[in-house]
């Protein structure tokens, strides 16, 4: 008997866990501060590299569309497994952008 409430309790939990993750305000979240972890890339990557920044550049100007998207009704109508794949798509964006960011060089030879 407690172990089939303890079951749809986790299923429950799990349930409203998924509903969080998809919801188009957490995706909104997740581009917004992908957005701003680009314009830090930008900053820091100096030098004559245009086709990182314009790499960068191009992430930012995709984050401000999804950042529009996602305040359309539209958006909410996409399916539940679709969404998930977008949000585990900026997640993966988002550690390859901090990744970046850790191997960037120094833009002084002083030590903060």
């Amino acid at each position: 008997m407690f172990g089939w409430i303890r079951k749809r309790w986790e299923s429950r939990r799990a349930y409203k866990r998924l509903l969080r993750d998809v919801d188009p305000r957490t995706i909104r979240d997740l581009a917004l501060e992908i957005r701003d972890l680009a314009r830090t890339a930008e900053q820091v990557c100096t030098g004559g590299e245009p086709e990182r920044l314009n790499r960068i550049r191009s992430i930012q100007k995709d984050m401000d569309r999804l950042d529009g998207l996602t305040a359309q009704p539209e958006f909410k109508r996409l399916s539940t497994g679709k969404r998930l794949l977008l949000r585990q798509s900026l997640l993966q964006s988002r550690e390859q952008l901090v990744e970046s960011l850790h191997h960037a060089p120094t833009v002084s030879e002083v030590i903060q």
